[in-house]
């Protein structure tokens, strides 16, 4: 039987993370949700998942700030696929991150079949 994979979704807007948790668990994943990159980090010590989904701008922490905060503080996941959403259009913006190895950077709105591609893409 294959290992049910564990996603993250750390989104502080309610409405599209509801929509990616009915999604994702309709895809056949376990999905915990953080509204916050602080709520990420203390979620992702407790579940220990295969995937992060995480929006790029948010109150309390940052989804930039908590994968510094991946990156540097927990080694185990150095390697950790994180895939940034985000409505920042500027290029820049996606630079800016590109120093912390960032999965992918997907924009909003969310293409949900593109968000499930990408997220199969990094199991391979």
């Amino acid at each position: 039987m294959a290992k049910v994979r564990k996603i993250l979704v750390v989104e502080d807007e309610r409405e599209l993370c509801s929509i990616l948790y009915a999604d994702l668990t309709s895809r056949g994943y376990e999905v915990e949700l953080a509204r916050n990159g602080q709520e990420g980090l203390e979620k992702l010590q407790v579940m220990e998942p295969d995937i992060v989904v995480c929006d790029r701008a948010m109150p309390v922490m940052s989804g930039y700030q908590m994968l510094e905060r991946i990156r540097g503080a927990y080694p185990q996941y150095k390697t950790l696929p994180i895939i940034f959403l985000t409505a920042l259009t500027d290029p820049r913006d996606k630079h800016s991150v590109d120093h912390l190895n960032p999965t992918a950077y997907l924009e909003k709105p969310v293409n949900l079949d593109k968000l499930a591609e990408t997220i199969v893409k990094a199991f391979v």
